[in-house]
């Protein structure tokens, strides 16, 4: 059955009626709904719920959602929208995937701002439920309603659409990190925390290490100062809007932040002391399972990172405890190769037993490419892009012609997917110095691969040429 053109949902349950030789009784009696409550949808005396279009569509043995673009169409052209008919269908189609019918619903709604509220805790409430693609659409009609506002509901609509946003491509998640910058200050308490490490650590991931120290310092500021007004508030009558977790938390993941940034600046000096500020945990009142959970977790990460650092400073003592602490905690074996090797590469010493010993978790890592631990997708994905390379880099050193070139062309593919400009030009220039050393099935790979990349971005271009 398909709907009649210019017709209404009454219309075409008349018509089905008429061809099936139903009754408005037995029809009913099918449906659920009540006789006299179809009788007057049928005679357009009743406007028609969600639920009962739900009911409706079901008793005539058609997909739920059938007719979702009729009834918008019907809803929005009535004098008075009725937001209790109105934000169930949002729910409802946000749940079935019809974006489009999402779209023109809010964009309607939003000619009267007085909806702006009811339609922004929609969204939150879609957020909460994982209906992301649904709720950012609503996220940007609220934003925009509310762009000549210093509001903090326009504020958070931003932090919502950036969290929504990111992906594997990291020139489009630096763009999504600018475009909500202006806008993190404005943020409540809770949510400006949240905002701030996850600024901080999409930064890190992008190898912005002025952005990324300045939201880590701002990060463990806002946290300081709201942690002592907590602990040296006289009366705890008033509640107070906490952040995601802890709030000793962020101050510890502020420091951890500067640590591991020192180190990318070779400040090892400093970022041991960094380690320290989030090992000594004496200062913390909170006892409660959450907290000692997070307490224990820094306290084992001072641990990984203390070995981490002396490594990275040349001290390759530590090398073989470093290597057992790694070993029985899983989410951190690769991150602690991907520092071994550039060590390795620096002070040039011997790894193969170890990239043997782990070669199976690099090969899944390759091939599954999955979250790892507590790392964000973005910052793990340009880690493990230089990682292949620097072992391609480690294997080519010790004349490895072979296994070098196989991870420089695996560390190529995963640059291409995440956007990885740098990397990319670092594999090529790697493989053209050696070009005369590679052997043919190799660089027959490598050719294939960079026609690839070739024949996209035309592609992409001619797109863009179409479009414009």
């Amino acid at each position: 059955m398909e709907p009649t053109d210019n017709k209404t949902i009454s219309a075409e349950l008349l018509r089905y009626l008429k061809q099936e030789n139903l009754t408005i009784s037995f029809f009913a009696d099918k449906s659920g709904i009540n006789s006299g409550t179809l009788s007057r949808i049928i005679n357009g005396q009743q406007t028609i719920s969600v639920s009962s279009l739900d009911l409706i569509t079901k008793a005539m043995n058609l997909e739920k959602g059938y007719f979702y673009s009729l009834y918008a169409t019907e809803s929005c052209s009535l004098s008075s929208l009725d937001w209790r008919r109105l934000g169930p269908f949002i729910q409802s189609c946000a749940e079935l995937g019809k974006l489009q019918i999402v779209d023109q619903v809010v964009s309607l709604m939003m000619d009267s701002l007085s909806y702006a509220s009811h339609l922004f805790d929609c969204a939150e409430h879609l957020f909460e439920e994982g209906y992301k693609d649904a709720a950012v659409i609503i996220y940007r009609k609220v934003a925009e309603s509310e762009r000549y506002q210093h509001a903090e509901r326009l504020a958070l609509c931003q932090y919502r659409i950036f969290t929504c946003s990111l992906t594997k491509n990291q020139e489009h998640n630096l763009e999504c990190a600018l475009q909500l910058e202006s806008y993190i200050l404005r943020l409540g308490e809770a949510e400006q925390l949240d905002a701030l490490k996850d600024l901080a650590n999409l930064f890190l991931s992008l190898r912005k290490w002025t952005k990324a120290r300045y939201y880590a310092k701002l990060m463990g500021h806002v946290s300081k100062n709201l942690y002592e007004q907590k602990v040296n508030r006289k009366s705890q009558r008033k509640k107070t809007i906490e952040p995601a977790k802890p709030l000793f938390g962020y101050i510890l993941y502020a420091n951890l932040m500067l640590g591991a940034i020192s180190a990318e600046d070779a400040d090892y000096e400093k970022a041991l002391y960094y380690v320290s500020s989030y090992e000594d945990l004496s200062w913390v009142v909170e006892t409660d399972e959450e907290s000692e959970q997070t307490k224990k977790q820094f306290k084992d990460w001072a641990i990984g990172n203390k070995y981490l650092y002396q490594l990275m400073s040349g001290n390759t003592d530590v090398l073989e405890e470093y290597v057992d602490y790694v070993s029985v905690r899983k989410n951190e074996v690769l991150m602690a190769l991907f520092k071994i090797v550039q060590a390795a590469n620096i002070y040039r010493f011997d790894i193969d037993k170890y990239l043997e010993r782990f070669k199976n978790i690099i090969m899944d890592q390759l091939e599954r490419s999955e979250n790892v631990g507590s790392y964000t997708t973005q910052f793990f994905d340009d880690r493990f892009a230089n990682f292949l390379t620097d072992v391609g880099l480690y294997y080519l050193r010790r004349n490895n012609i072979h296994n070098g070139v196989r991870y420089i062309l695996d560390s190529l593919a995963v640059s291409y997917k995440i956007n990885n400009t740098a990397n990319i030009v670092r594999c090529c220039s790697t493989i053209e110095k050696i070009r005369s050393q590679i052997d043919y099935s190799d660089l027959q790979k490598y050719a294939a691969f960079m026609k690839e990349v070739y024949d996209q971005d035309e592609e992409k271009v001619s797109v863009t040429v179409v479009n414009c």
